[in-house]
């Protein structure tokens, strides 16, 4: 893990550093040519702004079929059954990320068999090296706040099925004993998965974890239901990896000191965004079709934390080599 003051086009008030993690992608067969294919794609698609995402519409047996738009998305899906799939059954929900945080899975969540030339792209393509950057980083950032000699309050918010959570409590050898997890999503099926795959890590809810079926629009944006049932200043740490991009500007406020009043001073939050200039993101948008999001620029991010009235001086901001998402570590 290497660590590198980075300006860019960020805001001359903002500390911003790049960061390199190795990734499944750097030695895995094939990289240049996936690469060069999907940024192919990109520009296509970037030369032609009015190509539309794919649709969905009912299959005969009931399951959600996807209809490409435009040839680029035809060609994509075409030969690649396993990512036709992902897009149509799981996309956007937490388990679409299961697929590209463990791309050597054999199976997706949801039963069909992985085909090679999908493999290739959840492991290549730049949205997927970004998906699991932002978790590495998540993970360098965990030991500052949550340390084994005290028990650690972490709430997960929009948690899915939590591998970057349980990741970086592997990664940094914490004491899983002495942490206690709240993971709130809004999706059952992902908080299941996400019981499941902790008792592995030996964390039973009751004890170590606690689940909580929450939709955050409703309990921590339109009100502040949710802070009042976790309690204000609880937690050392509290992360939202993959929500913060699907709210509007007025929200995403809102979000933030919703979420600083559920940490204790010293703590922190740590969110990601999608950056405009993330290298692939035509592909990624209108290409594959991913759920309607904001990306935003790093002048819009500092923007957002300091219309929620967080200063400057406590947000540093790391945005991974592959240049996808920026990483707000904000101080309380």
């Amino acid at each position: 893990m290497n660590w590198h003051s980075f300006r860019g086009d960020a805001p001359a008030t903002m500390t911003i550093y790049s960061a390199s993690f190795p990734d499944i992608s750097d030695q895995w067969p094939m990289k240049d040519d996936v690469t060069r294919e999907i940024n192919a794609l990109n520009q296509a698609m970037k030369a032609n702004p009015e190509l539309l995402p794919p649709l969905l519409e009912e299959g005969e047996n009931g399951l959600p079929r996807l209809i490409p738009q435009h040839l680029h998305s035809d060609q994509a899906y075409r030969t690649r059954p396993a990512m036709a799939a992902w897009r149509a059954r799981l996309v956007p929900s937490a388990l679409a990320l299961f697929v590209v945080q463990n791309p050597l899975e054999e199976r997706l969540p949801e039963g069909t068999r992985m085909d090679s030339a999908s493999r290739q792209w959840f492991i290549h393509a730049n949205d997927a090296i970004g998906v699991r950057s932002r978790a590495q980083v998540l993970g360098a950032l965990v030991d500052k706040y949550i340390h084994n000699e005290i028990e650690s309050d972490w709430i997960s918010l929009a948690s899915g099925a939590a591998i970057p959570v349980l990741e970086a409590l592997r990664t940094a050898k914490l004491d899983g004993q002495k942490v206690h997890l709240s993971l709130v999503d809004d999706d059952p099926v992902a908080l299941r998965w996400a019981e499941t795959m902790a008792a592995q890590e030996g964390l039973n809810v009751g004890e170590q974890l606690t689940l909580l079926k929450r939709h955050l629009v409703h309990t921590l944006i339109r009100s502040d239901d949710l802070v009042l049932e976790l309690g204000e200043h609880q937690a050392e740490l509290v992360d939202a990896l993959g929500i913060f991009e699907y709210f509007n500007d007025t929200d995403a406020v809102i979000f933030l000191q919703r979420a600083v009043r559920l940490v204790k001073p010293g703590g922190a939050v740590i969110v990601s965004n999608m950056l405009t200039t993330s290298p692939q993101i035509d592909f990624i948008l209108r290409c594959i079709g991913w759920a309607h999001i904001f990306p935003r620029s790093l002048q819009q991010l500092q923007d957002i934390h300091i219309a929620a009235g967080i200063p400057a001086e406590k947000v540093t901001v790391i945005v991974p080599k592959d240049g996808v998402y920026a990483v707000m570590e904000i101080r309380v």
